[in-house]
């Protein structure tokens, strides 16, 4: 009988450390991590179980090789790829690509998931790289999105990178104003 009580007893502990496992991660991201200004693109979808959000299409999710270097391409769909980052002007560029960490300095590396590669798909017939970095959706209050959506805003995401090179969103911007929806 006492060793059914542990084993209950060890599963939700397991479950519980679990859960604060995730939420741990994502504020050490933005409490540790560096800030970076991205310039996007929004769009509006809307999902029946989760709301209306905004989906971010960022300036350093299509990459084409000639504007950055690719170390190591081609790559594979889904697999797992650092971008170096650096500031110019008021927004943060892509300059790198590469499937391990890069040493940075004083710049920042981004992880991220291949979404695709093309060889000859951009101008040029350069190759391309789209990938995805896990910022690339928020949800807003019902109806705010479409006015979002209007590509007369400039929205801008200010968003905070660990040293692992995981990235978190932490403010929005529309126009150079911080969006603070309560």
């Amino acid at each position: 009988m006492r060793s059914k009580r542990w084993l209950f007893a060890a599963a939700i502990a397991l479950q519980v450390l679990l859960l604060l496992g995730m939420g741990a991660r994502h504020t050490y991201t933005l409490q540790t991590g560096r800030p970076i200004r991205l310039e996007t693109a929004p769009v509006d979808p809307w999902e029946m179980f989760r709301g209306q959000y905004v989906a971010l299409n960022y300036k350093i999710s299509q990459l084409q090789e000639g504007q950055v270097t690719m170390v190591g391409a081609p790559y594979k769909r889904g697999e797992k790829v650092w971008v170096t980052v650096r500031p110019f002007d008021q927004y943060w560029e892509a300059v790198h690509v590469s499937r391990q960490l890069p040493d940075v300095g004083g710049w920042v590396a981004l992880q991220g998931t291949v979404q695709w590669y093309g060889d000859a798909m951009g101008p040029g017939g350069q190759p391309q790289v789209s990938i995805r970095y896990g910022i690339e959706q928020f949800y807003v209050p019902e109806g705010e999105g479409p006015a979002l959506e209007d590509r007369q805003h400039q929205v801008t995401v200010e968003a905070v990178v660990d040293r692992f090179g995981r990235a978190a969103m932490k403010r929005v911007f529309v126009d150079g104003k911080e969006i603070n929806w309560q």
